[in-house]
């Protein structure tokens, strides 16, 4: 398939499940013949029997999985793709909010275009590709795809099996937003059941930052994070506030009910209800983002380079080719400026 701007992905994964290698190899194609926009959506199956507390660990590690999937194969294409994960089983899209994917062809497995549901709008169906062999280049499918599933539109968010709050918090700088921020811009959006509040640092809290003459403004970087979480939910209010303090909206916010963390700041959260409770504040649920990918995510040795290697195993500290910060985008942002 030749390369082109933009592509959609549609995947049905399976939550009590591996990613198979199929589908791995599916996103892995998709990226490489995108060269600026990749939209994957991708449904839950099996999800009505999975306990809060289980279910809450295999969100947020398929969430990771699969941007893991996909930015590592970007970088070791050394592509600039920008990648976006939408669940429509959440995401309450209207048919408005999907006609502007139908100006792309949709990439979807043989096996998964039973279940395009039948509020797919016609458009789309048109410019499906259908892989019958991840191994060889997707082949255009011809009209629509027969036994679509019958789900009706607008699609009806389903009962969120993991633990939910009404209003879920986050915060955190947001400069350049990259992976690690998606993944944990996804995990509150899917927790919360009415209301995000993101605080995002404001840029008098930023005087001391590296390469601090490379940080995208706070008005940049605000608006970077409203338009990727209206894109994976339509059913939420957003609130994003600046914040110059440890603390922000949570110390005064007695409604928030969790905090979306990565577990590199789960200790330092302790902080955040321990003012709650000077201030006669209900504690906050803490919710930790492992920000690990399963080991099954990408084990095929498919490519042989201890990067490729690298990127397929985690999305932890350990594995700082995945993990990419704010902080080496920008050193990355000044060494090609110190080149000209």
């Amino acid at each position: 398939m030749d390369v082109s701007p933009t592509h959609s992905v549609f995947l049905q994964t399976d939550l009590g499940r591996s990613i198979p290698q199929d589908d791995i190899d599916l996103v892995r194609a998709a990226v490489d013949c995108t060269s600026e926009q990749l939209t994957l959506f991708t449904t839950l199956s099996n999800i009505d029997s999975i306990d809060l507390t289980a279910g809450w660990s295999q969100m947020q590690r398929r969430v990771a999985d699969l941007y893991a999937i996909s930015f590592g194969q970007a970088l070791v294409r050394n592509s600039r793709v920008n990648i976006d994960i939408v669940f429509l089983d959440f995401c309450a899209y209207s048919p408005e909010d999907m006609a502007p994917f139908s100006l792309s062809k949709t990439i979807v497995a043989s096996k998964d275009k039973h279940a395009i549901p039948t509020w797919w709008p016609s458009a789309m169906v048109q410019n499906l590709v259908v892989c019958t062999q991840f191994s060889s280049s997707p082949e255009p499918s011809n009209g629509h795809p027969n036994q679509r599933s019958s789900a009706p539109f607008p699609p009806t968010r389903r009962p969120i099996p993991w633990s939910s709050f009404s209003h879920v918090a986050l915060g955190g700088t947001f400069d350049h937003l990259h992976v690690g921020h998606k993944i944990l811009l996804t995990a509150a959006a899917l927790a919360a059941t009415k209301r995000v509040v993101c605080g995002i640092s404001a840029d008098t809290l930023l005087e001391n930052k590296k390469y601090r003459e490379q940080l995208e403004s706070y008005r940049t970087r605000e608006l970077s994070v409203l338009l990727f979480l209206r894109k994976i939910r339509k059913d939420l209010i957003f609130e994003l506030v600046p914040i110059d303090d440890p603390y922000g909206p949570t110390a005064t916010d007695a409604s928030i009910g969790a905090l979306a963390v990565s577990h590199e700041t789960l200790y330092a959260s302790n902080a955040l209800n321990l003012r709650r409770a000077e201030h006669e504040m209900p504690p906050m649920a803490l919710l930790p983002i492992d920000l690990v990918v399963s080991p099954a995510a990408g084990s095929d040795g498919s490519h042989s380079s201890s990067a490729a290697n690298g990127i397929r195993a985690s999305v932890s500290n350990e594995n700082s080719a995945l993990k990419i910060s704010s902080t080496d985008i920008r050193a990355s942002l000044a060494e090609k400026q110190n080149r000209r």
